[in-house]
């Protein structure tokens, strides 16, 4: 497999070819959400379902990439259409220098905080065909916006929230794309891997996202684009066997998470919402967590007296995606200060944070294996008709009645679900174990475990009385 992907990277055509495919596919979903709208909230409940782009990208796509990006890093990114439509307005855009605030992070936190908040509370962009698209549209104008602003690719590596969220993911990836021989690169002199005259390049291009090839060590913030290895190779000045040396090698699963430097400020702030979301959606689905989840939410809006969904969401999410968690992330914290831990809170969630990402991360995975199979058996009749509108129409009037899955799908959902929650917990104590090791937390490192213990119940039982005693 390595070897193919290597090969593959050094053809021009790839992965360009790829992502004009895949835009090609972006409009055609946006097309198919517009002409789906509808106010009629019972009608939604099944146009999501039956809409071709909601339904491709809520039930296929979205995970899809999760599950890829646990196991392969960032691949998504290096077939993302929206990076070439950036970097196309990059090189006839301004070329102004990034602020710090940019080059911070804290551009993807705010983004990612409007996009749950706003997006998913308030207008439903996972359950609504029409707002979807106009979700999609906006990624897209902003990433223009983005390019045309500033210089080279600064919408993939400092405002996308779902590269970002890929890049969190891949420190589990066991493979990772490496220089393969760092001696090669030190008797380089034409450094075309960062040579800005090959900077706007649609295929054979220099990195555009602030890395040198030589230093990455992690899988975070490379979006694979594979720009480096094909400079590399075209545009030597030397004659290197070696070249062209940047590729994909095998890393080892789970080894960057358990070898990972602390998380930064504002990357912390990003795991701690994501961590908070993935609650709520996981929680959602027992009605009996539902109803603890809901209960200070719904308790605020009725004191308050504001019948507006922007408003509810935004009350909802603040609750649901920061202040919950924030106070679940503290209580190992707390116990740890109480047993003579000398580590400060900003040292702690840095550090420590990075322990929370295999649970929050085998909670999306146990939600995206929920989506792609509840919405299996409306499938059947995408192909009759792409909008979605009659097919939802004749579900409601009873004239088509969807297929039950089979009960052995049923039971292999419900052991997955549970297995991989398992799986978070384990890798979540051993992230734990190394970053005790790494911060030298000696006199209270045990409660550390506190972590895999609190948040892996959060999940676990949930998913436990739902899927096997209701």
């Amino acid at each position: 497999m390595i070897k193919a992907l290597n090969f593959l990277s050094r053809k021009t055509y790839f992965p360009v070819s790829l992502k004009i495919i895949n835009l090609f596919v972006f409009f055609v979903l946006i097309y198919y959400g517009l002409n789906a709208y509808s106010d009629d909230a019972a009608f939604i409940k099944e146009l999501r379902n039956t809409n071709l782009g909601n339904l491709v990208v809520w039930s296929v796509w979205w995970p899809i990439i999760i599950f890829l990006s646990v196991f392969f890093g960032r691949v998504w990114c290096m077939v993302c259409p929206v990076e070439t439509v950036t970097s196309f307005f990059a090189k006839i855009g301004f070329k102004l220098k990034r602020p710090k605030f940019v080059l911070s992070g804290w551009v993807i936190v705010l983004f990612y905080g409007v996009i749950l908040l706003i997006g998913i509370q308030g207008f439903s962009i996972h359950r609504n065909p029409y707002y979807m698209a106009v979700y999609m549209l906006a990624i897209l104008l902003v990433s223009i916006v983005t390019g045309i602003i500033f210089e080279k690719n600064t919408f993939c590596r400092y405002v996308c929230p779902i590269g970002y969220l890929l890049g969190v993911y891949s420190r589990f990836s066991a493979i990772g794309w490496r220089v393969k021989g760092k001696s090669t690169c030190e008797v380089c002199t034409d450094k075309s891997c960062i040579e800005n005259k090959y900077l706007y390049n649609q295929m054979d291009k220099s990195c555009g996202v602030d890395l040198y090839p030589a230093k990455i060590d992690d899988n975070v913030d490379c979006i694979l684009c594979t720009g480096c290895m094909k400079t590399c190779n075209n545009y030597k000045t030397v004659n290197i066997n070696e070249r062209p040396n940047p590729g994909f090698v095998r890393t080892g699963f789970a080894k960057g998470l358990l070898e990972s430097k602390p998380l930064r400020v504002a990357e912390m702030y990003f795991v701690l919402i994501v961590s908070g979301f993935v609650i709520s959606e996981i929680l959602s689905e027992w009605s009996v967590s539902n109803i603890y989840l809901t209960y200070f939410p719904d308790l605020l809006k009725s004191l308050l007296s504001v019948n507006n969904n922007v408003f509810n969401g935004l009350v909802y999410g603040t609750i649901s995606f920061i202040l919950l968690p924030a106070i679940l992330w503290l209580i190992p914290f707390g116990l740890s200060k109480s047993f003579g831990s000398k580590i400060k809170v900003k040292e702690y969630f840095v550090n420590y944070g990075i322990a929370f990402i295999p649970i929050v991360a085998a909670a999306h995975i146990d939600k995206a294996i929920l989506k792609i199979t509840t919405r299996l058996p409306y499938f059947e009749h995408l192909s009759k008709d792409l909008t979605g509108v009659e097919t939802a129409r004749m579900i409601i009037s009873k004239q088509i009645i969807l297929a039950k899955n089979p009960q052995w799908l049923n039971v292999f959902v419900s052991v997955s679900l549970f297995g991989v929650i398992i799986a978070g917990i384990y890798f979540s104590v051993k992230s734990v174990a190394s970053i005790n090791k790494r911060v030298g937390e000696e006199n209270a490192s045990k409660f550390y475990y506190a972590i895999p213990v609190l948040y892996g119940l959060i999940f676990i039982v949930p998913v436990l009385f739902w899927r096997f005693f209701s």
